[in-house]
């Protein structure tokens, strides 16, 4: 396949342990170089016998408690949502906000792009993450579209979309309520630009779309390619930018605002699954963007696509599970190799059969 390489490349170090009397031990380190952006993944696979040491369960009575405490002030819960929640000017949205199902779309009161909205999902103050459901998730994405499409009409620099979701603390949510942030700017933040332009370069290169020929090569290969839901084709990373990475492309659109209803409701299936996959990881927090950019500015050979990755765990005096290695080095350690995770999550969305 013209310019998909999966490279990787593996060193052996040496050392006495000294919690097994000293004795010699050799470790294999493997890095992994995303095929796209060149990004960095590394993979020692002794860490698998030590995810307690970086994760921790889930202290659920620490969690309990803290859903219990932060639901007494949440301008997310019920009729405070009503008068604590900023609204959009007329001429934007007639209504000030987009309703949809329980799904409650608004302006952020402090807002790091163009048109920045919070979308409240659901009346419920806390969701286990087998509890997000299909309609849930979707409910949010059509409303988010509804904005996004909104902006279109009136603005046409408005040429990127990012749909985020931080859930809990350690992914970096400042409230418990499940919600939703989308940024619509002129400029393309810097992951988001780092993919389309390097989309670009590809299709000059070799006269392709990468994500098709990924897409085509990944089934192919099989030890990463998950299934398909509609439109979207889910896959686990070759080296992935997140704990337990899961990511989804769409099979021929770029725009958001373009999907239809079938694509929504097919990718919130898809969302839905991963989410109850972390939960049976016994994982609770999360992070996923979906990343998009409008015709004519959008750039040859890039598809709207979703990245989803687990977070740090929440106990007492939890770590970050973002260290030096990912801020400053901008590479990601791999605890679950994606070839793992592929097996496991092709029987949840395809069957045990399969």
């Amino acid at each position: 396949m013209p310019g998909i390489r999966f490279d990787s490349s593996e060193s052996e170090l040496v050392f006495l342990n000294p919690f097994n009397n000293f004795a010699e031990e050799t470790h294999t380190v493997t890095v992994r170089r995303d095929p796209l952006l060149g990004d960095i993944s590394v993979y020692n696979f002794r860490l698998r016998d030590k995810v307690e040491f970086f994760f921790g369960d889930c202290d659920v009575e620490l969690i309990e408690r803290l859903v219990e405490e932060s639901a007494r002030n949440c301008i997310f819960c019920g009729d405070t949502i009503e008068r604590s929640t900023p609204r959009y000017p007329q001429r934007l949205v007639p209504e000030g906000r987009i309703k949809i199902g329980e799904a409650i779309l608004f302006p952020n009161l402090f807002p790091v792009g163009k048109y920045h909205s919070v979308i409240r999902l659901s009346k419920a103050h806390f969701l286990n993450l087998t509890e997000f459901s299909p309609q849930i998730i979707g409910d949010g994405l059509r409303a988010a579209q509804q904005f996004v499409n909104a902006v279109y009409r009136q603005d046409h620099s408005a040429s990127f979309v990012a749909v985020n979701a931080n859930y809990l603390f350690p992914a970096g949510a400042t409230l418990v309520h499940p919600h939703l942030q989308m940024l619509i700017t002129p400029i393309a933040y810097s992951y988001h630009e780092r993919i389309i332009q390097a989309c670009r370069a590809y299709y000059q290169e070799n006269g392709s779309g990468y994500y098709s020929d990924l897409l085509e090569e990944e089934k192919d290969l099989g030890s990463r390619y998950i299934a398909q839901t509609g439109k979207w084709h889910w896959l686990t990373a070759f080296s992935p930018m997140g704990n337990n990475e899961v990511f989804a492309v769409h099979e021929e659109e770029n725009d958001f605002g373009a999907l239809s209803e079938i694509d929504l409701t097919d990718i919130a299936i898809g969302v839905s699954k991963v989410l109850a996959f972390y939960g049976r990881l016994g994982h609770m927090s999360f992070n996923y963007s979906i990343l998009s950019a409008r015709d004519p500015f959008s750039e040859e050979g890039f598809h709207c696509l979703l990245k989803m990755i687990s977070r740090q765990n929440l106990y007492p005096n939890y770590r970050n599970d973002d260290y030096f290695l990912q801020k400053l080095l901008h590479s990601e350690l791999i605890i679950n190799l994606p070839e793992d995770l592929a097996i496991k999550l092709r029987e949840l969305f395809l069957g045990p059969n399969n």
